[in-house]
C-alpha cells in the first residue's frame, strides 16, 4: 500500500497539483492578510474619526447640560454614563490638576487605557477645566454592538470567501494538472508499447513544447529501433544465406560424387574447393571483425610515421590500381607526422577502405590517399570518383553485412564486413572514421586518429 502511495506521489501529476495548489493557497493567503490589515487599517482609522467627533458632541452636550467641573451629581453621572454608551465610547472625566477623577466608565468596564484612546481638555467660557480621555472599544458590544456585528460580519464572509478559493484553487489544480500530464501520459503508453515490441506505434505531437520535443523524439527512436531491427532481420537473413550458398554446393557434389553420379574430375574438384574458400573467407572476415571489437583490449601502440604507413599501403595497391586502370595518387604531408597507433591494425583499416575504393571505381577513373595533420589529430583521406552511394544507404555502410547493392557486392567477393572492421579498429584507437558519398560522383572516406594514445580503464597498450 504504501510503496503504491509512493509512487503516485512522485507522478507528475501529484507533483503539478501539489505545486498550483500551493502556490493558489500561498497567494490566497496573502491576498486575505493584505486585504484584512487594510480592512483593520481603515477601520482603525474611521474609528479614530468617530471617537474624535463623538467626543466633541460629548462635549458639547455636557456644556448644554450646565456641566462644568467636577464633583458630579448622581443625576449628572447618570447622564454621562448614558452619553458615553450612546456614542460607544469609554470616558474619564477628570480635574486639570489630575488629582480628581469625576467620572471613569473605563474602571467600570474593566479596561484599562491603551494608545489608541484620545485626550482633549474640556473647557468652558474659556477656562480650562480639567481632561476628558475618550476611547472606543469594539469588543465591548454593549458600547457599540452594530461596529461589532459589522465586524463579525466581516470576518465570517472572509472566512466563507477563503473556504471557497481554496476549494476552487484544489479544483482548477486538478484540472491544470491533468491537463498538463494528459499528453505525457500519452507519450508514456505509446513508449510502454515500443517496448513491448511495437514499432507501429503513431506518436501525436501534441502539448506543451517539451512533450512535442520528447514525442519528436520518442517517433525517431521508434523509426531508428525498426530500421535497426530490419537491418539485423536482413542481417541474419544474408548471414545465413552467405553460409548456406556454399554449404548446400558443397554437399550436392559431394553427394553425388559419393553416390556416383559424377566423377571426382580435378574441375570438380576446384569447384569444391573454391567453395570452401569462399566459406573460409567469411569464416575469417566474422573472425576479424570480431577482433577488431575487442581490439582496444589487445592493440599493440607504437609512435608511427604515418606518411611512411600509409605512403606503405599506396605502394601495395599500385598493381592492383593499374591492372585495372585506375590511376592511384598519394599526397602526403611532406613533413614527418608521427601517431601513437598500432601499425598493424591501422594498414588493415586503410588497406579496407582503398581496396573498396579501387574495387567500385570503374576503369579509367582516379583514387586518390591524402595525409594531413594538426596538433592533435592525425587525418587520412581517401576519395574517388567511383559509383558512389546513396543518400539512403549511407547512414548504414559501417554496418555487419549491409551492402548497398547485394548482387553486386556478391559477385565482387564481399560479404560487407570491410568497413565495419575499419570502424571497430579506428575507434579502439580513440579515433573516428566517417564517410562523404554520392550516388555516380564518388566517395570520401576521411579517417581520424588522436597523435597521443589514451588507453580505456582496464586497457592494455
Amino acid at each position: 500500500m504504501m510503496k503504491h502511495i509512493w509512487i503516485y506521489v512522485r507522478t507528475m501529476s501529484f507533483i503539478l497539483f501539489m505545486s498550483f495548489l500551493l502556490y493558489s493557497v500561498v497567494f490566497v493567503l496573502l491576498i486575505s492578510l493584505i486585504n484584512n490589515t487594510n480592512w483593520q487599517s481603515l477601520f482603525s482609522r474611521f474609528h479614530s474619526v468617530q471617537m474624535e467627533k463623538n467626543g466633541y458632541l460629548v462635549m458639547d452636550d455636557m456644556r448644554r447640560e450646565g456641566i462644568t467641573h467636577g464633583p458630579l451629581t448622581e443625576d449628572q453621572r447618570q447622564w454621562l454614563q448614558r452619553r458615553a454608551a450612546l456614542y460607544g465610547i469609554l470616558l474619564r472625566f477628570e480635574s486639570k490638576d489630575r488629582k480628581e477623577v469625576w467620572f471613569d466608565t473605563f474602571s467600570k468596564a474593566k479596561v484599562a487605557s491603551s494608545q489608541d484612546s484620545a485626550e482633549v481638555p474640556y473647557t468652558t467660557n474659556g477656562q480650562m477645566q480639567g481632561y476628558l480621555k475618550m476611547e472606543y472599544i469594539l469588543s465591548n458590544s454593549e458600547l457599540e454592538p452594530a461596529y461589532a456585528e459589522f465586524m463579525k460580519s466581516i470576518d465570517f464572509r472572509s472566512k466563507l470567501l477563503l473556504i471557497g478559493v481554496v476549494i476552487a484553487s484544489i479544483l482548477f489544480s486538478v484540472f491544470i494538472a491533468r491537463v498538463l500530464t494528459k499528453r505525457l501520459k500519452e507519450v508514456y503508453r505509446m513508449a510502454t508499447e515500443i517496448g513491448k515490441g511495437k514499432r507501429d506505434v503513431a506518436v501525436p505531437l501534441k502539448g506543451p513544447e517539451e512533450v512535442r520535443r520528447l514525442a519528436a523524439t520518442l517517433h525517431e527512436m521508434t523509426k531508428e529501433l525498426k530500421k535497426q531491427e530490419d537491418w539485423r532481420h536482413h542481417l541474419m537473413e544474408d548471414l545465413t544465406h552467405e553460409l548456406r550458398t556454399p554449404l548446400t554446393t558443397l554437399l550436392t557434389q559431394i553427394e553425388a560424387i559419393i553416390d556416383g553420379v559424377y566423377e571426382p574430375e580435378p574441375e570438380r574438384l576446384q569447384d569444391i574447393y573454391e567453395e570452401l574458400i569462399r566459406l573460409s573467407r567469411l569464416v575469417n572476415d566474422l573472425e576479424r571483425l570480431s577482433e577488431a571489437e575487442s581490439a582496444r583490449f589487445s592493440l599493440n601502440v607504437r609512435r608511427t610515421n604515418m606518411v611512411e604507413l600509409a605512403r606503405m599501403v599506396y605502394s601495395n595497391f599500385l598493381p592492383l590500381s593499374r591492372n585495372k586502370g585506375i590511376k592511384l595518387t598519394f599526397e602526403p604531408a611532406f613533413v614527418p607526422c608521427y601517431a601513437e597507433v598500432d601499425r598493424d591494425k591501422i594498414v588493415q583499416v586503410l588497406s579496407n577502405i582503398v581496396s573498396n575504393a579501387i574495387k567500385y571505381t570503374p576503369e579509367g577513373g582516379n583514387v586518390n590517399i591524402r595525409v594531413s595533420y594538426n596538433v592533435e589529430w592525425t587525418v587520412i583521406r581517401c576519395e574517388d570518383n567511383g559509383i558512389g552511394v546513396s543518400e539512403k544507404d549511407l547512414p548504414y555502410i559501417f554496418n555487419r553485412l549491409y551492402r548497398a547493392d547485394k548482387s553486386r557486392s556478391r559477385f565482387s567477393g564481399g560479404v560487407g564486413l570491410g568497413l565495419s572492421i575499419a570502424k571497430a579498429l579506428a575507434e579502439a584507437h580513440n579515433g573516428t572514421i566517417e564517410a562523404e558519398s554520392e550516388l555516380g560522383v564518388g566517395s570520401v572516406f576521411t579517417i581520424t586518429l588522436p597523435i597521443h594514445f589514451t588507453p580505456y580503464m582496464g586497457e592494455e597498450s
